[in-house]
């Protein structure tokens, strides 16, 4: 701990010098600059540039949102420029050397041709680049990796840069579950309120690309200590219509599945619609905890518990566009999505201490259920004199209701009398937000600007029912029922500039952020208020080099705000040896996060990323034991404060021309301080994972795959007390494209040599050591059919702007 300051010093100098170096290089250049775009005039964002001398590489850039670009040279070094961009045929053309001039040379529009290869069904094969950076953000081209026919989004996840997923299918960004996740750049109750049952069942074949942002700039709402991943559905595409279908099933964990993707334009109209469905069984499984205890009077706890679940997810997103003119454009987004579990346990408990012997069995019917609804309004004006200048204004609303129902009773009782009781929670979630941005380009520098305000409403009505053997009925339990509301509003502005220098790229703001929390206990006549302040810069700076890769350096804040479920008194008794509840007076976390890298992405695919970050009042769940109720209880606390070192890895290689390995992984160094039960922890954790991914491209579009998964003992999650076993996993599979490449059969098997996996987590306190093993189907077997179809010219247009709300977590 002692070198923090020197290690923080150290990322400081290390951007000064980044600075300097931009503004220290004084060779007699000249600029080259135009503006990328396709046969409909608009603009093709990100589109890659090179300059070139004969058949030579002279310099590599990128051109900017809406397609401008400018990279400087020697004036004798070019011959010609070349621009590539995905799903456009690549653009060559000669430069004079003569015309160009100390003061640069304006090529004005350059148009692009769209790759008709698309429109006839062509699939990408493995050795296309499945992985560019931009100057904020790695972008993973889905539909340009083969596993997309029959894994899911999470799956692909495993292969992605800054990413991971563990054994419980976990989704951590940069090492931490605190992120958001948004739907074609807005967020989404489909996805905000269980993203990984979402994750889980959307086919990697509805999507193109995953955009993982490292340093999110400061237009997104600052929440997510990790940062932002943004999924994208759609790509530019023609005039027509476009769909994809796919079926899938798993077995003996999992179950049958379906996922949709359609795109149609006509004229100024475009819709775009995806849905999916999935059915999900996991047979019965057993699972023990064990409990012991010091003290005046220590104890032994054992329990055996048979768990059976059920579940059921539904969403469908649907986003509309229309061309009011040339200049006008307006959009609007509906989405919807619902789920159903059911879980049933059976119970026994035997309680051993010096003064009694206490036992019992118990059986618990779980069911629960929610459903969202949200909707957005977007419209966007641009400017004749300058087609740059963009004014959007946004309006959101979104609704998400919870309803739960625990049903617990006791048999085979010895020195244990509480009686059967129920369980009722129900939770309304409303949030309604309002957002104007702008964008313009002074001179060389593009300004991005905007306001915003976000409305939040969240209810919670929680009760209890005892079971009254005189009068034979379920009793209300007033000691046991409460009733809160919490209201929070945040108001924000944001500014943000960008621009290049030579092969430099700098975009830096900051986001200041007013946020008002109002929480009104019914029960107990109670209210908390707290109201908080934040300005929260980002800062990221590019360095193009010759040979195409990049050097990249960031710093940013982020705010993770807690959610509903952390925030909820509710006290969960359905196991009465151990008692969990939310706790509303959390308080909002910030961390501070530095990062350093390095990439190159060619037909060889290299992305490396150093970070360092710390954190105070991090809000972590908590384990106490109460010697005189032999109970454990379990909460939330803002008690962490933490230091980490992580180095990410990702290389994406082509070994031969049909087999190209993907590994991906990383290892950190975690200092974590926290006050649990009025007692200082200070530990410190070495972690690591890796994935290994090989596939081989056959003649006759056949397709094979086989990978492997190494995790390391990790931390519980949001828990300094607890460790979680780590784990090694395989997976095979193959595949079939048909008809032209339309129609894909899949087969995969996971885990073929281990039937069960063993998850144990182990918490230790200094009165008590607590371990649960928990019992799972480690070996899957499925099978998934896709197909595509369609025929296109134009694409459902997007506004550049929309509402983003990045601000919460679960």
């Amino acid at each position: 701990m002692a070198k923090k300051p020197t290690i923080r010093g150290t990322l400081v100098l290390i951007l000064l010098i980044c600075f300097s170096a931009a503004y220290a290089q004084t060779e007699n250049k000249v600029l080259i600059k135009g503006r990328v775009i396709d046969s409909l005039q608009r603009p093709v964002a990100w589109a890659t540039i090179q300059l070139l001398k004969k058949d030579s590489v002279v310099t590599t850039g990128a051109a900017d949102e809406s397609g401008h670009f400018q990279l400087s040279t020697k004036n004798t070094e070019i011959t010609a420029i070349r621009i590539t961009s995905a799903s456009y045929q690549p653009f060559t053309k000669l430069i004079i050397v003569d015309k160009v001039n100390q003061l640069g040379f304006d090529l004005g529009s350059l148009t692009l041709s769209k790759n008709n290869g698309e429109l006839k069904g062509v699939t990408v094969t493995a050795s296309r680049q499945l992985i560019t950076r931009e100057i904020d953000k790695l972008v993973y081209s889905t539909d340009a990796d083969p596993e997309s026919k029959f894994s899911s989004v999470l799956e692909i996840m495993r292969k992605v840069p800054f990413l991971a997923v563990d054994g419980q299918e976990n989704l951590t960004m940069k090492g931490s579950s605190s992120y958001r996740i948004l739907i074609n750049g807005k967020p989404s109750g489909m996805v905000d309120n269980d993203p990984k049952s979402f994750l889980r069942s959307l086919p990697a074949s509805s999507i193109q690309s995953i955009e993982v942002y490292t340093t999110p700039p400061a237009k997104y709402d600052a929440e997510g200590l990790g940062g932002v991943i943004n999924i994208v559905t759609t790509k530019r595409v023609g005039e027509g219509y476009k769909g994809n279908i796919n079926l899938n099933g798993a077995y003996p964990n999992g179950g049958p599945g379906a996922g949709l993707s359609f795109t149609a334009t006509h004229k100024k109209f475009g819709v775009e619609l995806f849905g999916g469905s999935n059915l999900s069984y996991n047979p019965s499984v057993d699972g023990t905890t064990y409990r012991a205890t010091t003290g005046t009077n220590p104890s032994t706890l054992n329990v055996t518990e048979n768990t059976k679940r059920n579940g059921h997810g539904r969403y469908i997103g649907t986003q509309f566009s229309y061309d009011i003119d040339s200049l006008q454009l307006l959009t609007a987004q509906l989405n919807f999505n619902g789920s159903l579990n059911k879980s049933k346990y059976g119970r026994f408990s035997q309680l051993l201490s010096e003064d009694e012997t206490q036992q019992f069995r118990q059986s618990t019917d779980s069911k629960g259920n929610g459903n969202g609804f949200d909707g957005g309004l977007n419209y966007q004006l641009g400017f004749k004199k300058d087609k740059a200048r963009l004014l959007t204004v946004s309006y959101r609303y979104m609704q998400y209701k919870t309803r739960s129902n625990v049903d617990n009773q006791f048999y085979d009782t010895l020195n244990y009398a509480l009686p059967d009781f129920n369980q009722i929670n129900n939770t309304d979630f409303i949030e309604q937000t309002g957002q104007v941005d702008y964008v313009q380009n002074i001179k060389k520098v593009k300004m991005e600007a905007g306001i915003k305000a976000i409305f939040r409403d969240n209810n919670s009505r929680f009760n209890t029912f005892e079971f009254d053997p005189l009068l034979e009925q379920f009793i209300a339990d007033n000691d046991r029922q409460n009733e809160f509301e919490n209201k929070q509003s945040i108001l924000s502005a944001y500014n943000t500039y960008s621009f290049a220098l030579k092969t430099w790229g700098f975009k830096f703001g900051a986001r200041l952020e007013q946020t008002y929390t109002d929480i009104d206990f019914s029960s107990t006549q109670t209210t908390v208020k707290n109201d908080y302040f934040n300005l929260v810069p980002s800062i990221v700076i590019n360095k193009n080099n010759k040979n195409g890769s990049y050097i990249n350096i960031g710093y940013n804040q982020r705010l993770k705000r807690p959610g509903i479920n952390r925030l909820n008194p509710f006290v969960d008794r359905s196991d009465p040896n151990f008692i969990e509840s939310g706790n509303p007076d959390l308080q909002p976390s910030l961390m501070h996060s530095f990062d350093l890298g390095y990439g190159i992405n060619k037909k060889q695919s290299v992305n490396l990323g150093l970070m360092y970050a710390f954190a105070n009042n991090l809000d972590l769940k908590t384990s106490r034991y109460d010697s005189v109720s032999k109970i454990t209880y379990t909460t939330f606390e803002n008690s962490g404060k933490i230091d980490a070192v992580m180095l990410n890895a990702n290389f994406n290689l082509a070994i031969t021309k049909s087999l190209r390995t993907v590994i991906n992984g990383s290892v950190s160094h975690f200092w974590i301080e926290s006050a649990v039960d009025v007692r200082d922890i200070k530990t410190q954790r070495t972690l690591y994972n890796a994935s290994v991914s090989n596939t081989y491209t056959f003649k006759k579009d056949w397709l094979a795959t086989a990978s492997v998964n190494l995790y390391s003992d990790n931390l519980a999650p949001a828990q300094i007390q607890g460790t979680v076993n780590g784990y090694v996993a395989t997976n095979f599979s193959v595949s079939k494209s048909l008809f032209n490449k339309k129609l894909a059969l899949s087969a995969y098997v996971n885990n073929p040599f281990t039937q069960y996996r063993n998850n144990r987590t182990e918490i230790t306190s200094y009165n008590f050591t607590e371990i649960n093993t928990n019992r799972e189907y480690f070996r899957r077997f499925g099978m998934s059919i896709n197909y595509k179809f369609g025929k296109l010219k134009d694409d459902v247009k997007k506004s550049r702007r929309g509402i983003n709300n990045n601000d919460v977590s679960n």
